[in-house]
């Protein structure tokens, strides 16, 4: 069955109430089916809890005050108030109720910080419970050393401050893992594998963690906490001055530079707002004047056609001068030229308009010549592209700063309307640059020896056309709020845009240390169960290691821990059962080198002098490989005849 995640709550405070402890997986998946198989009513698992074996050893032999204050101080972390007290205890000692009646009633008498004690300990529990996530954890969640630590983490709870200290995910992780260890029978091969798996999953997120897959490019701890530090340092340039100081001060606790950040989310926010209005209040006034929109419009299509040409001329200009180089590299001599209009002299002739191979020049005779011949082709061709693109513009550019009008160029236009006999305006009617134009061809079609009329208004025309050029108040407000340098649209997004990156790259480097912190965790509660246990654990990580007056376990460490290095212990199993973990897979072989298994990996055994000398292979191949692939241990004052190994375990 799956747990009933509608109930966990409610199950979860039983467990809470009744044993101080969060629920076990099974046992939560049990009870919320039965949960939710009576219609959400708790009654027949608090009476059941009340029967428990772990209950009734728990408050056996105590009174019935100190049940009640036991009841108390698991859900709420203190003892039960006298009046509290003596009321439950009298009713319990008439008969008049039962415990599980009891947990039911102070649980849902709960107020103030009693109820979010009670709360707090249970979304603890769940937490600790949905931890518990592989076989191994799960099983090692029992016995009574592991419950003395889960309730310790339960008692820990009351506050929305401790809560969350406990649930932390490095915290939590840390927790788990002691339980788990706690929880499980200490056997000496058990724990090496344990601390083997924690070891290697651990080295194998260092290896990810920086961004890549190459071992020799793995992360650290010290290199996750700059990554954090460098990214928090984003964060606060992404904030304005004023709060960028506070967030960087020393001190600055995490949720005020939270709090900082979620102001600045909701500035950007509003400042978005305000420039999408104003963007939407420029198109407005654009729309106010006839055919300025369509004028804007044909001018934005007309500049992206012309950096779309102009780009393409770029990579025709690259794709000639690549073929070029071929061309002069495969041929030898002197090198030839392109000339500006795209012939090549004795190669590349411009006939009647059209580039073509001069008479006698083939590809056989000259290889590369037509790629050549092409790519100047293309080149002339997106020239001339780019060049009608850009006549586009000029064209739609004084369309719009005909229509686009200052104070000045209206008066212009209203003198302009008055010159124009042709036509009729009704009052605040401006002339529009195809009736100022017919205008222009009518009377220079009538122009007669004597008459000025077509000379004055063509005077007139060239000196509004002068101030048309120099502003467009209203396409230049459209401007600056869709693009300007502040207060546009622009950069409004690229505001939302840096700190949004910023804060995630942020998020991305913190979770990074969670992860790594909560792997550690791992790899020392693995560790500290060997001393808990009697055992001195030693990383064989220097050139020198010495064994102690304690039964030493000797692992092989990080820095020993490639090919071709080398350490020396000595004293080994002078004082103590001292003992070699090389890890499990390897086979012992008391023959040489050549005599190795390329298909398994090996420890070879040799006798040098009075010391037994070791070499681990790294690889399956390791023996055999041109320089061998092996680790070189030497137990300094052992007889190699006494070397044994199981489950990857050297004792002598």
């Amino acid at each position: 069955m799956a747990i009933v995640t509608t109930h966990v709550a409610a199950v979860q405070e039983l467990y809470v109430a009744y044993f101080g402890r969060p629920a076990d997986v099974a046992g939560l998946d049990y009870w919320t089916n039965v949960v939710a198989a009576e219609g959400g009513k708790l009654t027949a698992v608090s009476a059941a809890f009340a029967k428990e074996k772990e209950y009734t050893d728990l408050f056996a032999g105590k009174t019935n005050a100190q049940i009640i204050d036991m009841i108390y101080t698991n859900m709420f972390g203190h003892a039960a108030d006298a009046a509290g007290r003596t009321y439950w205890v009298d009713l319990l000692t008439a008969g008049t109720v039962s415990v599980d009646m009891i947990v039911a009633e102070v649980a849902k008498g709960a107020q103030g910080s009693d109820d979010t004690a009670v709360n707090n300990k249970v979304v603890g529990a769940t937490a600790f419970t949905a931890a518990l996530d592989t076989s191994a954890e799960q099983a090692g969640y029992s016995g009574a050393a592991a419950a003395v630590l889960a309730k310790a983490f339960v008692a820990g709870i009351t506050t929305n401050a401790t809560l969350d200290a406990a649930i932390a995910p490095t915290s939590l992780a840390a927790t788990v893992s002691a339980v788990v260890v706690a929880g499980t029978p200490f056997t000496v091969v058990g724990a090496l594998q344990n601390l083997d798996v924690a070891t290697k999953a651990e080295a194998a997120f260092l290896v990810t963690a920086d961004g890549d897959t190459l071992a020799t490019t793995s992360a650290t701890e010290a290199s996750l906490d700059l990554a954090v530090s460098t990214a928090s340092t984003a964060v606060g340039n992404a904030l304005p001055t004023d709060a960028k100081a506070i967030y960087s001060a020393a001190g600055t606790s995490t949720a005020v530079k939270a709090a900082l950040v979620a102001d600045q989310q909701t500035a950007n926010a509003a400042a978005l707002k305000t420039a999408s209005d104003n963007v939407t209040a420029a198109n407005a006034n654009i729309a106010k004047v006839a055919g300025l929109t369509a004028a804007v419009t044909t001018l934005t299509g007309a500049k992206a056609s012309a950096e779309a040409t102009l780009k393409a001329q770029g990579a025709a200009e690259a794709k000639l001068a690549a073929d070029l180089a071929f061309y002069n590299t495969t041929k030898g001599g002197a090198a030839v030229t392109v000339a500006a209009d795209g012939s090549v002299t004795g190669l590349i002739s411009l006939v009647d308009g059209k580039l073509t191979l001069a008479t006698g020049v083939t590809e056989a005779k000259n290889p590369g010549v037509t790629a050549l011949l092409n790519s100047s082709v293309a080149l002339e061709a997106a020239q001339a592209a780019n060049t009608s693109a850009n006549t586009v513009v000029s064209l739609s550019q004084a369309s719009v700063d005909f229509l686009d009008t200052t104070p000045a160029e209206v008066t212009s236009l209203q003198n302009l309307a008055k010159l124009m006999t042709d036509f009729t305006f009704a009052t605040g009617v401006l002339p529009t640059e195809a009736q100022v134009n017919q205008q222009l061809q009518l009377l220079q079609a009538r122009d007669t020896t004597g008459s000025s009329l077509f000379e004055d208004f063509q005077a007139a025309v060239t000196t509004h056309k002068g101030l048309a050029d120099d502003s467009n108040p209203l396409t230049a407000s459209l401007t600056d709020a869709t693009t300007g340098a502040t207060g546009s649209v622009k950069a409004a997004n690229d505001s939302i845009k840096a700190l949004n990156d910023a804060v995630a790259g942020l998020q991305k480097a913190e979770a990074n240390v969670t992860q790594y912190d909560a792997l550690h965790a791992a790899v020392t509660a693995s560790s500290k169960v060997f001393t808990d246990n009697g055992y001195a654990l030693q990383q064989v990580d220097t050139a020198s290691e010495i064994g102690s007056a304690a039964s030493d376990i000797f692992v092989v460490g990080k820095t020993v821990g490639a090919a071709g290095t080398a350490s020396t212990i000595s004293l080994f199993g002078l004082q103590g059962t001292d003992s070699l973990y090389v890890g499990s897979g390897y086979t012992l072989n008391t023959g040489a080198l050549t005599t190795g298994n390329n298909a398994a990996l090996e420890v070879f055994v040799s006798q040098v002098g009075g010391d037994t000398v070791l070499k681990m292979e790294t690889s399956v191949f390791g023996s055999s490989t041109a320089t061998p692939e092996i680790i070189t241990i030497t137990l300094v004052g052992v007889d190699a005849a006494d070397i044994v190994m199981n489950n990857g375990i050297i004792t002598a």
